[in-house]
């Protein structure tokens, strides 16, 4: 979670969040960890009653219901589908089936960017139709299913980019993949609890958002403190 003044240009095509509160968690608790954490988080950023927010998701299980916690303590909550992985999905699809899909994909992707969403998915379901294999129209159905799952939060992402406004959360979304492969996922993979995990994330979420020096030197003073 951040600022909009802290989304700070790099050069003319990339952009860096100078300054954030990343929260994450692997607890088995009906999500209440992770609401609660959010609200935390929102409140660290600045959050008030008259606060604006706009929230990016990728369209992962619970992922709008996380992000429904906010709305009762700030004046307005957007939420809207992430366009990075709207464009993730379609490149992947697209790799996928092959160059004979390739112009009809990119012709949908036009339209989900420009925020037709009925029109793109009637063009979707006559793509589905003329596949010829089944694997084909498997993954058509699949894409299908993943806009109309979350049709309600697809914008019209031109106009938001003439705006000057964001329109991804790659920024974010970044630091999130970093902390889970670091050790949970690609990239290591060791195994533990659920619990011993959680409190792994907890250290690299703190990292990231640059409060490990201070909860740290925290925990130490305290700990001397509690030995004298």
């Amino acid at each position: 979670m951040y600022r909009p003044e802290s989304l700070q240009g790099v050069d003319q095509y990339q952009r860096k969040i100078v300054e954030k509160t990343c929260v994450v968690s692997a607890m088995d608790d009906e999500l209440h960890t992770m609401k609660t954490s959010l609200l935390h988080a929102a409140l660290k950023q600045g959050r008030t009653q008259a606060t604006q927010v706009t929230a990016f998701a990728d369209g992962a299980q619970h992922c709008w219901s996380v992000l429904s916690v906010i709305a009762p303590h700030c004046q307005t909550l957007e939420c809207m589908l992430d366009w990075f992985h709207i464009g993730k999905t379609f490149q992947t699809l697209k790799n996928a089936l092959g160059e004979a899909f390739a112009t009809s994909l990119d012709r949908i992707k036009w339209k989900r960017w420009h925020g037709t969403v009925r029109d793109a998915l009637t063009k979707r379901a006559l793509l589905r139709e003329n596949s010829t294999e089944d694997e084909q129209r498997a993954k058509m159905t699949g894409l299908h299913a993943y806009i109309q799952r979350h049709h309600a939060y697809i914008i019209h992402y031109d106009e938001r980019d003439n705006a000057k406004n964001p329109s991804t959360s790659q920024g974010a979304a970044s630091h999130v993949d970093a902390l889970m492969n670091a050790r949970h996922k690609k990239t290591s993979k060791r195994q533990g609890t659920r619990e011993g995990a959680h409190h792994v994330l907890q250290i690299g979420a703190m990292r990231a958002s640059e409060a490990w020096e201070s909860k740290w030197q925290n925990a130490v003073l305290s700990a001397l403190k509690a030995a004298v």
